[in-house]
């Protein structure tokens, strides 16, 4: 951010990053579960692909 009065963008807000991430893990597990109960190996890869990419939209990933 260049000026003191600017607003940060919308994905550079540490509170809504951490929520879109927890929507994404949580989204990620159900995936996970499914796959397992159901044996359909797909869905166990694509959940644990979106709890990586949950865990790293973290709050804690904002660079400036």
């Amino acid at each position: 951010m260049s000026g003191s009065g600017e607003r940060p963008r919308l994905l550079e807000r540490p509170k809504l990053r951490r929520i879109l991430a927890r929507i994404v893990v949580a989204i990620g597990i159900v995936l996970a579960v499914i796959g397992v109960v159901s044996a359909r190996y797909g869905w166990l890869f694509a959940g644990i692909i979106l709890v990586g990419l949950g865990a790293a939209m973290g709050p804690a990933r904002i660079r400036r």
